[in-house]
């Protein structure tokens, strides 16, 4: 009897010790601060998402971010090791690097937060440049270490000796330095930056891994160091209220809506006029002020939009004479000379632009 009791106890152990044991399976790049103002500091940050509060991450479960660009592929700017650690009440771990210090932020009760010491940081050649990153969650079977070259023979594949799995990810690709995506994570700036975006975050609603939708970025804001805000310009799927939450969980669900005269990027429509005699653009930015600029004609279709999804609408006419449309990028809140032409639909046409398949450009339509 006392040998069955003994049994059954000891199973009872192994139940509960497998119940609260955090699946890897179930961890997720949750949000990754990587450039934050004015510069690279202690305020970076990346963040972890568990789906067992409680639970405990598999030995072996690194957060890793590699470059990925021509010019060092494969080089791991950051390890952490956070096998061991307890998934926060909140569901999150956070990672932060003690090189620097970010002293005036606070982390809410129930966070996790897993300290690590590391010369080179989340990202990677920044600031000042340029740079390709990719940023992944992984298992593996060997140790893993800031400064180590995981792509020997720069193929752009994780070297399979080292037992890698990767459980989730996300990669900036920045022209022209881009290269390689590693371990299958999705591009998520999609569209121009003058460098990398300074953060990301994953939508609270959604756990799909290697999901480019799961995530929105964006610029933050000049100030403090430890800013949790965002500034234009934005990712085109930016939700409301979307903001940093270092320790707690995600903000942010509701996508806003496109705004067809919002030409600095900040979510809201500028003020504008087009006046005919001359075809002179007159806006009043929310954020930059005044800008007058000639673009088009005095017979031209106003056609104003995203077409390269940057966050920004555009200039746009269309012509119906040739049934050409000009379009050229904003820089600055003004147009930049660098315009493209496009022939589409027949003179006696209405213009109907707008972003029918949902990927944040506006589509050429008549």
């Amino acid at each position: 009897m006392k040998n069955l009791i003994g049994i059954a106890i000891a199973l009872m152990i192994v139940m509960q010790t497998a119940v609260t044991a955090q699946p890897a399976g179930q961890l997720l790049l949750n949000e990754v601060e990587n450039d934050p103002p004015p510069f690279e500091n202690g305020c970076q940050y990346a963040e972890i998402r568990g789906a067992n509060p409680g639970g405990t991450v598999p030995t072996g479960t690194y957060f890793i971010s590699l470059d990925s660009n021509a010019s060092n592929p494969g080089f791991l700017n950051t390890a952490v090791n956070f096998g061991g650690s307890v998934v926060g009440s909140n569901g999150t771990i956070t990672l932060q690097n003690t090189l620097d210090s970010c002293p005036n932020r606070v982390f809410p009760t129930g966070t996790t937060v897993v300290n690590y010491f590391s010369g080179p940081t989340i990202g990677g050649n920044l600031p000042g440049g340029l740079d390709s990153e990719n940023y992944l969650v992984v298992q593996s079977t060997t140790t893993l270490f800031s400064g180590q070259d995981v792509d020997t023979n720069d193929d752009g594949i994780i070297d399979p000796a080292l037992g890698v799995t990767v459980l989730d990810g996300a990669a900036y690709n920045i022209n022209p330095e881009e290269l390689f995506v590693y371990g299958g994570a999705p591009i998520i700036n999609d569209v121009p930056f003058s460098d990398v975006p300074d953060a990301f975050v994953r939508f609270s609603n959604n756990n799909t891994p290697f999901a480019k939708a799961a995530f929105y970025y964006g610029e933050l804001a000049a100030s403090p160091e430890e800013t949790t805000e965002f500034a234009a310009p934005l990712s085109p799927n930016f939700p409301v209220g979307g903001r940093l939450t270092p320790g707690a969980p995600n903000v942010g669900n509701v996508v806003v809506t496109k705004r067809l005269f919002d030409f600095d990027g900040d979510n809201r429509d500028d003020i504008s006029v087009f006046r005919p005699d001359g075809a002179v653009w007159f806006l009043l930015n929310s954020t930059s002020g005044f800008v007058a600029a000639q673009f088009g004609l005095s017979t031209d279709r106003l056609v104003p939009g995203d077409y390269d999804g940057d966050g920004r609408s555009d200039f746009a006419v269309w012509r119906p004479s040739t049934s050409t449309w000009f379009f050229a990028p904003v820089t600055n809140s003004s147009p930049s000379t660098q315009f493209t032409t496009f022939q589409f639909g027949e003179p006696t046409d209405i213009p109907v632009p707008a972003d029918y398949d949902g990927d944040g450009r506006t589509n050429l339509a008549v």
